[in-house]
């Protein structure tokens, strides 16, 4: 039998997915500065945490072929 097993890496990966989605779309119809400066500095924090929920998925699939 086969078990899917969810990671909360997978939840955080799709949360700054949504995250960075967000901010991209305050920063193309927001009609204040305030809006657009609050994007703009969501977006790098959503950025490193795209790249670091893959890396760590990444080495998790990695473990879960060797060990397999």
């Amino acid at each position: 039998m086969n078990i899917i097993k969810t990671h909360s890496t997978l939840f955080s990966f799709w949360g700054f997915i949504v995250l960075m989605l967000t901010a991209i779309s305050i920063a193309l119809f927001s009609e204040s500065q305030f809006n657009d400066q609050f994007a703009y500095s969501t977006m790098p924090i959503a950025l490193i945490g795209i790249l670091l929920s893959a890396s760590f998925l990444a080495i998790d699939a990695i473990f879960e072929l060797c060990n397999s």
